[in-house]
């Protein structure tokens, strides 16, 4: 079975990334890439690897965030890549990118073209409005987990180099940083066009009945709209929740803590899975919180083959072996 990407080969130059960012966000396309049969080399600078002093690590001492990101890659240490002009594509930041031969390169940058201060995950996020949108009440925001910000890059970039490896152009092509996360946050950016300021406060009074709930057997993420009041309000079955000061969402707000407490008391009578296929049923986005061990078991995750054997997460994207599915397609409905 023929891979969508075999047979074309990738630089990936997430080592010599002058920023964390700009790092990650290339070795997460190359992963994808790779994934998707493209034979992915990474070359190392003499100091050795800089993923393997980033954290979070495993008990054996390794960063798990290279074990995550850095599956599938070539050995390089006998390839001459920097005069390597037989690379389809390069993935890498500006330094990199521009004195590299291969047919496509794509380069990744905090602003775009030529423009790439110093920067970090953090400061994109709160240049681009996204720590804004998750800022407690005091003001005060929150750091969010992971690697979002670069993560989101990443997929921008395998995006823009799929492309550029069907269309067998050569091309050098630009990813921002910051563009991709004020696209995450594209509320933001519209609500400031259209009425002048952002819906920040307007969507945390959205989101001020969002929390998790104590089930009989662990938590559930308790997540709905303003328009699924009366769904959630008939499936607990209470009466007191009939009362107008639970009538509107600035009401629900401000007697949360009455509300909490009503509501807590049916959720804490039921099972996880009670509650999620009540819920499923009416359409309430309610969802069980799940351990780490559980999630190896669930049966979404392993029909998706999400895990692989040693626990690492796979790409989470499956394909049939189909070169070209949508002649497939067009075959089935046309015939």
């Amino acid at each position: 079975m023929t891979a969508p990407f075999q047979g074309k080969r990738v630089l990936d130059l997430s080592a010599f990334a002058k920023q964390k960012p700009h790092a990650i966000a290339t070795a997460m396309a190359s992963k994808i890439l790779a994934s998707l049969g493209a034979e992915v080399h990474r070359p190392l600078p003499p100091q050795g690897d800089p993923f393997d002093d980033w954290g979070p690590f495993l008990p054996d001492g390794q960063s798990a965030l290279a074990r995550f990101l850095l599956v599938g890659r070539t050995d390089s240490a006998a390839i001459a890549w920097q005069n390597d002009a037989n690379f389809d594509a390069a993935i890498g930041d500006t330094a990199c990118v521009m004195n590299i031969q291969a047919r496509f390169r794509l380069r990744i940058s905090v602003f775009g073209t030529g423009e790439d201060p110093p920067m970090t995950e953090l400061g994109l996020l709160a240049l681009s409005g996204v720590l804004d949108a998750v800022r407690a009440k005091d003001g005060t925001p929150y750091r969010l987990a992971g690697h979002q910000a670069a993560y989101a890059a990443g997929l921008a970039a395998f995006t823009t180099v799929a492309a550029g490896l069907r269309s067998r152009c050569v091309d050098l092509a630009d990813v921002s940083l910051f563009d991709v996360n004020c696209w995450l946050n594209w509320k933001a950016a519209a609500t400031v066009v259209l009425f002048g300021s952002a819906a920040a406060q307007r969507d945390r009074e959205q989101r001020s009945d969002w929390r998790t709930m104590q089930a009989r057997d662990g938590y559930v993420a308790l997540v709905y709209m303003n328009k699924d009041w009366p769904a959630l309000r008939d499936l607990i079955g209470d009466p007191r929740l009939l009362e107008p000061r639970f009538a509107t969402q600035k009401s629900r707000g401000e007697h949360m803590q009455d509300l909490n407490m009503i509501m807590s008391e049916w959720f804490a009578q039921r099972t996880r899975s009670e509650i999620t296929a009540a819920a499923q049923a009416r359409r309430i986005p309610i969802g069980p919180v799940l351990s780490p061990s559980e999630l190896l078991q669930n049966p979404q995750y392993k029909a998706r083959r999400f895990m692989m054997p040693d626990g690492t997460p796979r790409i989470p994207i499956l394909w049939d072996g189909v070169a070209e599915p949508w002649k497939a397609a067009e075959g089935a409905l046309n015939g």
